[in-house]
């Protein structure tokens, strides 16, 4: 549940205020409270107040009864021209003068925000919210991207691409809007903030990508989403050379720093331009046939302390493993005929996504001993 400041004591801080309180234990505001949401909420509060006061105003100086009194009130309020059940002095129709003001006033209003919540599109924004929230909530193994600019955009178009399902987090509505109409779900905060995160059902995801900017932004998401999910694996954007230390030291398990890599692509562009072209469209262009991709080994693996031929991985896939990353190495070895692999290691490979799909079928099957 959200910590809140204490209650304003001015009167319509206080009211807003009670407003948002209502919104956020019914969940009607799904912890955002739309301005129309809230103005009904305190068009409701106003009209339970109006009837409320002229209710005990009747019994205390009219000496009525509860029940005659809040009839009274009703009646008065919603205009409907019943008999007076409570004989009226000077007082009571001076009463009843007020009651009339407030409670037709307030009768309109809140038939006016209602009106204006079926019919300004707020009504099925608040449906599709909910509907998005259903969705994130099924999930399990996603992936969160925090930060949809250009390189978290970037990001979730190669997720969604390899059939992954993703969740955005950001602080920006215009890249939320964005992100929604392409289909992506996305939340509306900061991604270091703990009930953002939960809402994106970091709990049950797979990895993150931390893709905000400044790099003090990057740190809180990390540190956040480590404390909320140990096993999770992610992944950091650096803007600069001395965060990716604390980045690291914060959680994160990979840190890129954006410099360091366009340098270095850069670089092996003018010395191996066909090695990094290879790579570029490999990686990158999603109209070839030819991809990259990994399979974990399972710690049951039948292929525990087998050689890669032994296995016949490569000839009855026919696809190319190219490295191994030995469990819990940090050096990715290249693959021979003769390389043992074991229980837990990572297959880097290329083919065919079909080849790739067989490769990755066979490498994860478990062991029945």
């Amino acid at each position: 549940m959200t910590n809140r400041e204490p209650l304003s004591t001015q009167p319509h801080d206080f009211i807003e205020d009670v407003a948002d309180r209502i919104l956020d234990v019914t969940r009607l505001g799904d912890g955002s409270a739309p301005r129309t949401q809230r103005r009904l909420v305190i068009g409701v509060i106003a009209a339970l107040s109006v009837v409320f006061s002229g209710t005990l105003g009747f019994v205390l100086v009219e000496d009525a009864g509860w029940f005659e009194s809040l009839y009274m009130t009703l009646i008065t309020v919603t205009t409907v021209g019943y008999t007076e059940t409570v004989p009226l002095g000077t007082g009571g129709r001076v009463l009843n003068i007020f009651v009339v003001f407030f409670g037709v006033g307030t009768i309109f209003y809140v038939g006016g925000v209602i009106a204006e919540y079926l019919f300004s599109g707020e009504l099925r924004q608040t449906i599709g919210q909910r509907r998005m929230n259903r969705q994130i909530g099924g999930m399990t193994g996603h992936y969160v991207v925090c930060g949809y600019g250009r390189t978290g955009e970037r990001v979730v178009s190669e997720l969604t691409h390899s059939a992954r399902e993703v969740v955005v987090v950001d602080f920006q509505e215009e890249n939320v809007a964005l992100a929604i109409e392409r289909g992506v779900p996305a939340i509306l905060g900061d991604s270091g903030n703990d009930e953002t995160l939960r809402q994106a059902g970091i709990e049950r995801a797979a990895g993150l990508v931390a893709a905000v900017a400044p790099d003090a932004s990057v740190l809180m998401a990390v540190l956040s989403a480590r404390a909320l999910n140990p096993e999770l694996n992610i992944v950091a954007r650096a803007e600069h050379e001395d965060s990716a230390s604390k980045l690291r030291a914060a959680g994160a398990d990979r840190v890129l720093s954006i410099h360091r890599i366009a340098g270095h692509r850069l670089a092996n562009m003018v010395v191996r331009p066909e090695v990094a072209e290879f790579l570029e469209v490999v990686l990158t262009d999603h109209d070839v046939e030819v991809e990259m991709d990994m399979v974990r080994l399972p710690e049951t693996s039948p292929f525990d302390e087998m050689t890669l031929s032994e296995t016949g991985l490569i000839q009855r896939t026919s696809a190319n493993i190219v490295g191994i990353r030995k469990h819990g190495g940090a050096v990715t070895v290249l693959a021979t005929p003769g390389t043992v692999l074991n229980a837990s290691d990572v297959l880097v490979a290329i083919g065919t996504r079909q080849q790739l799909n067989g490769l990755i079928e066979m490498a994860s099957v478990t062991s029945s001993a």
